[in-house]
């Protein structure tokens, strides 16, 4: 079943208005007519199904009451690397439950983000998974950062990904968590240290080497089943 986001506060019986945006969706892209039912969510992350009334807009029918997000907030904070690599991450984080991705200039990093108008596709891509994966939000994706402004995005848990005698399998987080994924190069010692120092900590995702995508999926994979 579809869903849309809205920026307001709906409740059973109302009639409300989506953006031009999703009503061409619904109309052109889905070919949906009146009656047809799909899922709300407002602004304060609660879902109601609604439908589609003859002049566009939608009544509320009723409330689901779900809560489709991980028990504990989870921030990747993403190397940047090739575009379509980037944006594949972004689309299966948000599916996985990530709530924040903050893209990361590494040293080794090839890639430049050097406008908004990168970032509004990016947030873009994260609407488009959190409505697919039935979300209770859309995830931020955060201005493109640097080493020194990793500390901002700390949580009560901060890993980064690196070769170490300590698997992903015996972390057992119990409150917020942090981890950093390294771009293709991987991390430069001085820059590995200097995020040791900060109070990641360093695991490792197995004894095989893994895309920077693929490591960053698959760590996700491992954090959302801990947090379920």
């Amino acid at each position: 079943m579809q869903q849309y986001f809205v920026s307001e506060k709906i409740s059973i019986g109302t009639k409300i208005r989506l953006n031009n945006d999703d009503i061409y969706h619904l109309r052109k892209v889905l070919r949906k007519g009146s009656d047809y039912t799909f899922r709300i969510c407002d602004r304060d992350r609660d879902i109601y199904l609604g439908h589609l009334l003859e002049d566009d807009s939608c009544l509320i029918d009723s409330y689901t009451g779900e809560n489709n997000e991980l028990d504990h907030d989870v921030t990747c904070i993403l190397s940047l690397i090739k575009s379509d690599k980037f944006e594949l991450c972004i689309q299966k984080l948000v599916e996985l439950g990530v709530k924040r991705i903050v893209p990361f200039s590494a040293e080794r990093s090839v890639v430049k983000i050097k406008d908004d108008k990168k970032l509004v596709r990016l947030q873009k891509i994260a609407r488009e998974a959190a409505e697919q994966s039935h979300r209770n939000l859309i995830p931020e994706i955060t201005p493109v950062c640097t080493i020194k402004d990793l500390k901002v995005y700390m949580s009560e848990y901060n890993y980064i990904c690196y070769e170490s005698e300590k698997r992903i399998g015996e972390i057992s987080p119990k409150g917020s968590i942090t981890y950093l994924i390294g771009p293709e190069g991987g991390f430069s010692d001085k820059e590995y240290e200097k995020i040791c120092a900060m109070g990641f900590e360093s695991i490792s995702l197995g004894n095989r080497i893994l895309r920077a995508e693929t490591a960053a999926i698959y760590m996700t994979s491992i954090i959302a089943e801990k947090c379920q």
